[in-house]
Order: structure tokens, then sequence, then C-alpha cells
């Protein structure tokens, strides 16, 4: 019962996130509260769940590759449509950087391995109203 409810909430706060994106929204006022996107990830599917961080600026989540257990923490910024974040899968040590923006209703950009070394493509999806 505990998924259920808790996927229901999350269908809900998207559904309310949906019903808020029009056009002249940005992206930070988007993330003002807990969303989960799908997307892809280079060529791995994705959910990422973000929200704001509580008594400061910014903002924190995980994301996972289905198929995969692992869930990667998230942290960083946005400023208008335009989204930074860093990634770690151990909790200490960065382990990619996400830079990306807002286009219609698909947040997409780079995810950069911390030495530059790789680079992959990110699109997430925004629910649909």
């Amino acid at each position: 019962m505990l998924v259920s409810t808790v996927g229901s909430a999350a269908v809900a706060q998207n559904a309310a996130v949906a019903a808020a994106v029009q056009p002249g929204r940005h992206l930070g006022q988007l993330l003002s509260k807990a969303l989960v996107l799908r997307g892809t990830l280079g060529t791995q599917k994705i959910q990422v769940n973000l929200q704001p961080k509580p008594d400061e600026d910014g903002l924190q989540g995980t994301y996972f590759a289905f198929g995969q257990t692992q869930k990667i923490l998230l942290a960083g910024e946005v400023q208008d449509d335009d989204l930074v974040m860093e990634e770690s899968r151990n909790g200490q040590d960065v382990s990619g950087q996400w830079e990306g923006s807002l286009q219609g209703s698909v947040i997409s950009g780079t995810w950069t391995a911390p030495d530059g070394s790789d680079s992959k493509p990110f699109v997430l999806q925004l629910p649909s109203p």
C-alpha cells in the first residue's frame, strides 16, 4: 500500500506542476516544489526526483537508471531556465556535472564526468498537462 500511496502522491505533484507549465514560467518556478522527471542520460532511461533544499537556496534529489538499484545524489541550482547540478555516487565525491536548460516542456543538456573524460546528452520530460 505504501508504494501505491507514494506513487499517487508523485502523480498528484506532477499534475499540479504540469498545470502550472505555462508560457513565461521559468524552470526555477517549476522546481519550487518536488518534481519527478523521466528521460534519458545517454542511452539509459532514467528517473530524476528533485525538490527544493530545506532552509537554503538550491535543489536536491536523486536519480536512478531503470534496471539498476543505485540511487545517485543530486544537488544544484536553477537560474531562470538554466539548471546546473552535481551528482555523487558515494555522498562525498562529485561523480558528474549536469548542465541544461528548459526548452518548452523538456530540460535538455549535457552530463560531464568530473575530469572531462566523458560526456553524455540528457533529456528530462516535464509532466504533461
